[in-house]
């Protein structure tokens, strides 16, 4: 079971799938929306997520020309999940916001061409300029 949810407390998720994919993105808007260099990311099919409490949307088009939406709790603020057009039937949910955060372990680095010369990264991940093809 992998359980989480925003500051505050108002909304909730939970999962038993295990992630699609996971993997930590430095794209400049994953940077604004973690409000750091990186956003740590796990999608599951979004089909097994159950969202409780209400969540606000912002959209906006991606390089890709796809549209990409996060939805994050509109009482603190708290970034929760995504989704992309260009992944449909996938829930993004953001790695920070997990209960036990230790549960995340990157697969790859995805935007290494927009990273933070402040962010180190693991040797060992394969990295990818843009977003590899899924």
């Amino acid at each position: 079971m992998i359980e989480g949810g925003c500051l505050c407390g108002a909304v909730r998720y939970r999962t038993e799938a295990d992630p699609v994919m996971t993997g930590r993105c430095c794209c400049q808007s994953c940077q604004k929306l973690s409000g750091g260099g990186h956003a740590d990311n796990m999608a599951f099919p979004e089909a097994a997520v159950t969202v409780t409490g209400p969540v606000q949307d912002f959209s906006w088009t991606a390089d890709s020309g796809g549209t990409v939406t996060t939805s994050f709790c509109p009482r603190c603020g708290s970034p929760l999940f995504g989704r992309s057009t260009n992944m449909p039937g996938l829930l993004v949910l953001r790695a920070g916001s997990l209960d036990d955060p230790s549960l995340y372990s990157p697969q790859m680095v995805v935007y290494l061409s927009s990273r933070q010369p402040w962010v180190t990264l693991d040797p060992n991940l394969p990295t990818f300029d843009t977003m590899p093809p899924l």
